[in-house]
């Protein structure tokens, strides 16, 4: 039993130190592009300061203040958002955002190609979606981060009629709801925008939030997780949806965060050996120090 517990924290610290991390969010500025009509990010420095404490130690306070829409940067759209019986930010299960899985569906030839292209369900890697193993998030690469963040280059301008960028179709959105919503739980996208630019109605967004699945938008630096991902079988990966915790909120700013196993690297796997045997060398040592007590009670120990 002590050398199944041995192993099991061996295998825990190596697979701890051999992940790496992809931040999937923008930084948050007023210049970032924006859904035109929405309330762009207001920061507003309240104040700095030196103080003085009692015993004459001065230390310094910053305080600032922010006004933005729920659905500006890296953000969530809560089911609620379009569907008056669906889940707000807040109500959403946690098990659903943290630690879940995540796939990435390449889009990005056929998007350059396409105005205003409609994802289709034969762009979907189905074969691979079957290999899911619990929740997971759909992520869609249109190679459109890449302009970021000029509105005019990856929105298509700043009113609601010039808007072009890809987006899913309705057919897409509705396969997805009646094949998969079991333990698909989330679907993302590197635009404004789930549905295309030119769409007047949002069918996608409507028809995920029927079924309780939320929307993330401006989903940065797919781009690079598929770079290390190219010569992986394995296609899903660890994914975390950390967004403000907002009551009745319909969205909000969050931080997206990718963890891969990290196969180039060997340094943790030697680590977590080294810990292997520092704690078989420390369990050797206390027996050592049980036995001579027990058989060689007349053993000095000084």
């Amino acid at each position: 039993m002590q050398l199944f517990h041995l192993l099991f924290v061996f295998f825990n610290i190596t697979s701890i130190f051999s992940l790496i991390n992809f931040d999937l969010t923008y930084t948050i500025r007023s210049t970032n592009p924006i859904f035109p009509g929405l309330t762009s990010f207001n920061f507003t420095q309240t104040f700095t300061s030196w103080r003085q404490d009692d015993s004459n130690e001065y230390y310094f306070i910053a305080l600032n203040t922010f006004i933005t829409s729920e659905h500006f940067g890296t953000h969530i759209d809560a089911p609620y958002h379009g569907s008056n019986t669906s889940w707000t930010l807040e109500q959403i299960p946690f098990e659903r955002l943290v630690s879940i899985q995540a796939l990435i569906v390449d889009v990005s030839k056929k998007s350059s190609r396409v105005k205003n292209y409609q994802i289709q369900i034969d762009d979907l890697n189905e074969d691979v979606m079957k290999q899911a193993n619990g929740f997971y998030v759909l992520l869609f690469y249109t190679g459109k981060s890449k302009f970021w963040p000029n509105q005019d280059a990856y929105a298509g301008g700043h009113i609601r009629e010039e808007l072009e960028f890809p987006g899913l179709s309705p057919q897409l959105a509705t396969y997805l709801v009646d094949k998969y919503s079991d333990n698909l739980v989330g679907v993302g996208i590197d635009t404004l925008s789930i549905d295309p630019g030119s769409s007047k109605y949002f069918p996608a967004h409507r028809i995920l939030f029927k079924k309780n699945i939320y929307v993330l938008e401006n989903v940065a630096a797919l781009n690079r997780v598929l770079k290390y991902l190219s010569n992986r079988r394995e296609k899903f990966f660890t994914f975390d949806v950390l967004p403000m915790k907002i009551e009745g909120g319909t969205g909000a700013p969050c931080r997206l965060v990718a963890r891969l196993e990290n196969f180039d690297d060997g340094s943790g796997g030697w680590f977590g050996f080294l810990i292997f045997c520092l704690l078989l060398m420390i369990i050797g040592i206390a027996a050592k120090v049980v036995y001579d007590f027990k058989y060689n009670p007349d053993k000095d120990f000084a």
